[in-house]
């Protein structure tokens, strides 16, 4: 008998909030439930005459509705796994009739291939990757050569170069390229970071000529940069990692119908980071793997190989899920300089490494005039990306302090989810307005080696004695042709800059005021929350019946809460009550709400 879902689990399996709030709608109108071994069924009165037969094998999962929704899991079936979760379905000996008729498919897992490559097929492959990145190569250097001011920077030039390395098999590589389009019209430090992508790109070059020579972690890294396949085959006959793994946050994006969820964990014991990478094309319907934010359970992982490996495949289960109210200890402090340290060791393993996964215990979130960041109780501060929107989590916070999980990269930290009070929240909500680019009217003055990048060595030699004094050290050393000593010196410049950068400073807001009233139960604020989500009709009645009670929504939902009543003047009044003192201290602090 397989034991019910957690709510946490069947939200996180739902196509949408709009879904998950529909079925919570739902839960009166269903008869005939029951569970017996990994079914779980009903029959659900809908607007017809004849109710909708529903029926959801947990071990896929799998569903079948005769609904005529194409939503995968459809509103019905969210709704009867809540049911379940809730311990309203009743566990009956046999399955009925009507439901085994209607037990959907479990999808049998492909017969694995060989995880030995053909020789001849591999060898076939590498000499087309090696022609095409040695064609990039020469394409760099001219770059450089004549001048990145005088070169051209249309989309159609990036993806002429990007579709060169699609036809040599380097997929990775012609996704950095067609990346750079956007960067090299758009940022106004665009010469800087041009230097440094095109560098990173050159040292990729390098290292594929000497593959054969890496040790086998960078070699594997190496190949991953450029795009070579890895079989998941090859993937599992690495050595599982057991741990209590717990899932401390996900996202979900989406390009071209290719819907990718990623799911941050960190073992328990080992304190080891690992990322789930999942994709469907068509609809976010992804498979059961790790437990939803805020729960863990004892499983194996199988780490993709690597030097600083990261990515995994999920393995076998030994336990049930539980939630989690605690972290591991750190070894050390834990804030703003560890979390640096951690990406700088990262970075010194894989120099291609864009982000890395950082643990920020005990910071209070800055949204300040023009500084967004988090600060430790030192004054350490990590600044926040530019897109970031930071208002959920200065409403948890609410001037306290808070661990953030996020990914440092090297424009700031992105944050994730935020742990509080032994709980884990998504660090901002998905269906809020993007926060408007904090746009640099000014471009920086370019440093030196920017400078003889943009007028090109055809007019300018480089000079190593520009350069920090250990980049210079090395850089001074470099027997290679002018383009390729900017190149191989930008390189170097830019892992010692990203490897050795220190925190800066900020100063925490004071603390929001206590709020004495009741709080908001968690059922009812979930349902409010989907209530917003979809903008539903019903919201004048549920602030009608919460009325009487004087309660105080949850620090979470202050962010949420503002958000709607900025769109919905005929709900601001109840809404900013709900809200509370956060409410207030938050909508003090972000100007599109005062």
């Amino acid at each position: 008998m397989n034991a019910p879902w957690p709510e946490e689990r069947v939200s996180a399996v739902a196509p949408d909030a709009a879904a998950l709030s529909a079925a919570r709608g739902l839960a009166d109108r269903w008869r005939d439930t029951g569970r017996s071994q990994a079914l779980v069924w009903g029959r659900c009165r809908g607007s017809s005459a004849t109710p909708y037969t529903t029926v959801v094998d947990v071990s896929g999962p799998s569903y079948r509705c005769d609904c005529p929704s194409r939503k995968v899991p459809c509103k019905h079936a969210l709704s009867l796994l809540l049911r379940w979760s809730q311990g309203a379905v009743p566990e009956v000996a046999q399955a009925p009739e009507f439901a085994l008729a209607a037990r959907p498919a479990v999808r049998a897992p492909r017969s694995a291939k060989s995880g030995t490559p053909d020789p001849a097929t591999a060898a076939q492959r590498r000499q087309r990757v090696t022609a095409g990145l040695e064609e990039l190569d020469i394409w760099l250097a001219d770059q450089v050569r004549t001048g990145l001011a005088q070169a051209d920077r249309s989309y159609g030039a990036f993806e002429a170069i990007a579709a060169r390395m699609v036809d040599a098999q380097a997929p990775a590589v012609a996704s950095r390229l067609r990346r750079l389009a956007g960067t090299a019209r758009a940022d106004a430090d665009w010469p800087r970071r041009v230097l440094a992508e095109y560098a990173a790109l050159h040292l990729l070059v390098a290292a594929h000529r000497r593959l054969d020579e890496l040790p086998e972690g960078l070699r594997a890294a190496v190949r991953t940069h450029i795009g070579y396949p890895m079989p998941a085959e090859r993937v599992r006959a690495e050595p599982a990692v057991r741990d209590r793994w717990m899932t401390l946050g996900t996202r979900v994006s989406e390009e071209d119908r290719l819907h990718t969820r990623r799911t941050w964990l960190l073992g328990r014991r080992t304190r080891r980071w690992a990322q789930l990478v999942e994709h469907s094309f068509g609809a976010p319907t992804f498979p059961v793997t790790a437990p939803p934010p805020g729960l863990m359970v004892e499983a194996d992982v199988h780490f993709y190989p690597g030097a600083a490996p990261l990515r995994v495949l999920w393995g076998a289960r030994h336990g049930t899920e539980e939630p989690f109210t605690t972290l591991p200890a750190p070894d050390e402090t834990g804030g703003c300089p560890a979390a640096l340290a951690d990406y700088a060791a990262a970075l010194a393993a894989d120099p291609w490494l864009r982000s890395w996964p950082v643990l920020v215990r005990e910071v209070v979130p800055v949204a300040e005039d023009d500084v967004r960041a988090v600060v430790d109780s030192t004054g350490a501060a990590l600044p926040l990306v530019d897109f970031a929107r930071p208002w959920q989590l200065l409403g948890i916070s609410g001037g306290h302090p808070v661990t953030v999980v996020g990914e440092w990269t090297p424009d700031g930290l992105i944050p994730i989810s935020v742990f509080a009070l032994g709980e884990i929240h998504a660090a901002d909500d998905a269906d809020a307005p993007p926060e408007p680019l904090r746009v640099t009217e000014t471009a920086p003055a370019p440093d030196d080696l920017t400078s003889v990048a943009l007028l090109g060595t055809a007019r300018r030699a480089p000079d190593p004695a520009s350069l920090p004094a250990p980049v210079a050290a090395v850089a001074a050393r470099l027997t290679v042709d002018p383009p390729l000593t900017v190149l191989e010196s930008a390189a170097l410049r830019e892992v010692y800059h990203r490897a050795g950068r220190l925190p800066g400073t900020a100063t925490p807001p004071a603390p929001a005021p206590d709020d004495p009233r009741p709080l908001l139960p968690r059922r009812a604020a979930q349902r409010l929350s989907d209530m917003l989500r979809a903008r539903s009709p019903f919201l004048p009645e549920w602030f009608a019946a919460a009325a009487p009670h004087d309660y105080r929504a949850p620090e979470a939902l202050s962010a949420q809460l503002l958000e709607v009543a900025v769109v919905d003047p005929g709900l601001r009044g109840p809404l900013v009550r709900l809200a509370g003192t956060r409410g207030r201290w938050l909508a003090r602090r972000n100007p599109a709400w005062r």
